[in-house]
């Protein structure tokens, strides 16, 4: 039986991971490391400098004081002792799509599972609601089956579930996310400031987006890649920086 490593960015508590815990466990080897606490927008960092409390909550299910990254390194080099078939990230409480990725914890913890070999899959729900999880649960599961069969390493699917009606699924690019970011100072005191950031999103509907196949009530699968190389750029810059030592060797 294939063995899932099951983790998120919402806490072990979170309706979305026990959910999907407990569909997936009927037909998979589920392994759960998740945060103890809260980690949305933890992107991929790590905890270093301090040990990490990690806690048994039952065979098979633990927690730690850490980041969804933290959860993959300390289950796959330290908790798991079996390889690992596919790392799932999620059910995540809201959507991940566009630049969201850059700063999602649901999706670092995919990446990490990538980064490691393994196959990975981030997967959230987009709606307002958030109280039933089953049917975005049910999906996934379905989904997860195919990916398993997929013969191909390093693989990530970012996956982006409607909250009501699914009419299908889609294989989409990332769209444009728009960020309107604003700082409120809460209170400032002696030279110490309090402040809380804050803001609006919004988005632009194109073609083979995320975006648009949510919006139309399709599932969005993005495959995501590991190298953030510009390969395009590297002959101008590589033009550009061979320029430039000619005119310092003319001076």
């Amino acid at each position: 039986m294939a063995l899932i490593l099951l983790t998120n960015d919402d806490g072990y508590d979170a309706l979305g991971f026990q959910t999907l815990y407990r569909v997936l466990s009927k037909d998979f080897d589920v392994f759960a490391v998740a945060p103890r606490t809260q980690q949305s927008g933890a992107s991929h960092s790590l905890t270093l400098r301090r040990p990490i409390r990690v806690e048994k909550i039952r065979d098979g299910f633990f927690t730690i004081d850490g980041t969804p990254t933290d959860c993959v390194l300390l289950a796959y080099h330290d908790l798991i002792k079996t390889p690992i078939s596919l790392v799932v990230a999620g059910i995540n409480h809201g959507p991940n799509m566009g630049s969201d990725v850059f700063y999602s914890g649901t999706v670092a913890a995919a990446l990490q599972g990538a980064s490691l070999g393994i196959k990975a899959m981030a997967i959230s729900l987009s709606g307002k609601e958030y109280t039933d999880f089953t049917k975005s649960a049910v999906y996934a599961s379905g989904l997860i089956s195919k990916t398993l069969a997929m013969e191909r390493d390093r693989l990530v699917l970012n996956v982006n579930i409607p909250e009501k009606r699914i009419k299908g699924e889609k294989v989409t690019k990332l769209g444009q996310r728009i960020y309107r970011d604003k700082v409120i100072r809460n209170s400032e005191q002696k030279n110490v400031m309090y402040s809380v950031i804050d803001g609006t999103l919004s988005y632009t509907i194109a073609a083979d987006t995320d975006f648009k196949a949510v919006k139309e009530s399709f599932v969005s699968i993005t495959p995501l890649i590991l190298d953030l190389t510009d390969y395009d750029g590297m002959q101008g810059v590589h033009e550009y920086l061979a320029g430039s030592s000619t005119k310092r060797r003319k001076l």
